[in-house]
């Protein structure tokens, strides 16, 4: 993959000093850039590397754009423009569009257009994948439950039945949705489980990062807004998370 300046600056709207046909293969960091590779300058703390960076080209704000020892990407919020820039390079596969001879499909499920289904996947019973849904191998989709258009389970995530999943989310490997919370009554020394009736209801733009546990509801659903970003190992037992 390879961008001039130009094309990068036109796709963040944003302005170029110096040469705009510099080709750009790469993103790095100033210490470690090499010459055709981008770099930014978002944190202060590392300003004092802008001066020896080897980098090609650095996307900087105004303020630092007349100390920048090679041609720069000029915008207000350079750490943004880096995100942005980042899916220009993105270098995770394609889906395939394909479901794999070994994946495991209910009769009763609903499968949409253009989905992927990977290698010992199993879509249970009255489950809905909706168009262009990607169900990674190895990973399970419950009873009743469903999964959003455009939405990514990675390998091996597992979700639980009566879970509702939004549209291009993103949910990570390892990750549980919909597992029981701990709920039990004392009976003279004797633990009596309390069976958890609630479902998951998550959001759309929902990212789920890898290993992370969200539990059902006792009584009613457990809640991820839309747009909530999870970290890795989390484990979510709140009845309700905020949009964002």
């Amino acid at each position: 993959m390879a961008f001039t300046l130009g094309e990068i600056a036109e796709f963040l709207q944003a302005e170029v000093k110096g040469d705009a046909s510099i080709k750009i293969t790469g993103l790095a960091t100033l210490s470690s850039a090499k010459e055709g590779e981008l770099s930014f300058l978002a944190n202060m703390a590392y300003r004092d590397q802008l001066a020896d960076t080897s980098a090609s080209a650095v996307i900087v704000h105004p303020r630092q754009a007349a100390e920048c020892p090679v041609a720069a990407i000029v915008l207000d919020n350079p750490y943004l423009g880096y995100a942005e820039v980042s899916s220009m390079f993105e270098i995770l596969p394609k889906p395939s569009l394909l479901i794999h001879p070994s994946a495991q499909i209910s009769a009763s499920a609903k499968i949409g257009e253009n989905v992927s289904i990977g290698a010992n996947a199993v879509v249970e019973d009255y489950a809905v994948i909706d168009n262009d849904a990607v169900i990674g191998s190895g990973s399970v989709v419950g009873v009743n439950s469903r999964i959003g258009q455009g939405t990514r389970l990675h390998h091996n995530v597992s979700i639980y039945h009566d879970v509702s999943i939004g549209s291009q989310s993103i949910i990570h490997s390892g990750a549980i949705v919909g597992s029981d919370g701990f709920g039990f009554a004392n009976n003279k020394g004797q633990w009596v489980k309390i069976s958890q009736i609630g479902g998951v209801a998550i959001g759309d733009e929902v990212e789920i990062g890898a290993n992370t546990t969200i539990d059902r509801g006792a009584m009613s659903d457990t809640r991820i807004g839309n747009g909530v970003k999870s970290v890795s190992y989390t484990h979510l037992r709140a009845h309700e998370t905020p949009e964002h």
